[in-house]
């Protein structure tokens, strides 16, 4: 981690030296996050029962940080780092088959992410107000927490495995009015953030993939 941001700050201070423009500022962004775990199944221990792990609606969460855009040659770098809060609901559901029929125990939950997001987006600015970018973000986890109100004692324990860095894309557009800077952006996720996913003696293996709208805005120094 360390070492990804020294990289990314010597090559902002390389940049900058030969910059023909450099602005800086505080960004605050909106996020509708959404976890690819649909319809992921385990066996569990209890004979036919079987577990199922999807997601549900998302939740917004939030990005707050700073950034700093250094023009160049008529293209623009923009580098940023971002504590974000990401948070969206999962369903759960333990289906047990009988002679008679198959019942079914269903709990709503949800998953909060909190971590360091470090966009990188190169871009082109029309008429001096419009912008277009898109470039790759580094995800780095800091905390996780599933909360899945109603699981029997037994099961209580919820267990996941996040990578400690990921790669995803984002692609946008934006707009700047004076010293305000808006984004609107959508970042796709290129790898599965965590290894797995255990709840009680089920082990869930989804391509866990974030992807998000983003809308952004900031003031620009």
């Amino acid at each position: 981690m360390k070492k990804l941001i020294l990289s990314i700050a010597l090559l902002g201070f390389t940049l900058n030296s030969a910059a023909q423009d450099f602005s800086w500022g505080p960004k605050l962004s909106i996020s509708s996050p959404s976890f690819n775990l649909k319809d992921v199944t385990s066996i569990g221990n209890g004979g036919d029962a079987i577990q199922l792990l999807k997601d549900t609606d998302p939740v917004l969460g939030y990005q707050l940080g700073v950034f700093a855009r250094i023009s160049l040659m008529g293209i623009y770098v923009q580098p940023e780092l971002l504590f974000s809060n990401t948070k969206s609901e999962i369903s759960y559901a333990v289906l047990l088959d009988t002679d008679e029929n198959t019942s079914a125990e269903t709990i709503v939950g949800e998953v909060k992410l909190n971590k360091i997001d470090i966009p990188v987006m190169f871009g082109k600015r029309f008429l001096k107000v419009f912008r277009v970018n898109a470039g790759p973000v580094f995800t780095l986890p800091l905390s996780d927490n599933i909360s899945l109100e109603g699981l029997d004692e037994a099961i209580k324990e919820v267990e996941t495995n996040y990578k400690s860095v990921t790669v995803g894309a984002q692609i946008g557009a934006g707009l700047d009015l004076s010293i305000l800077t808006l984004d609107f952006r959508y970042e796709i996720g290129l790898q599965s953030i965590s290894d797995g996913i255990t709840i009680g003696n089920a082990t869930f293996n989804p391509d866990q993939r974030l992807n998000q709208f983003l809308v952004s805005v900031g003031l620009k120094f």
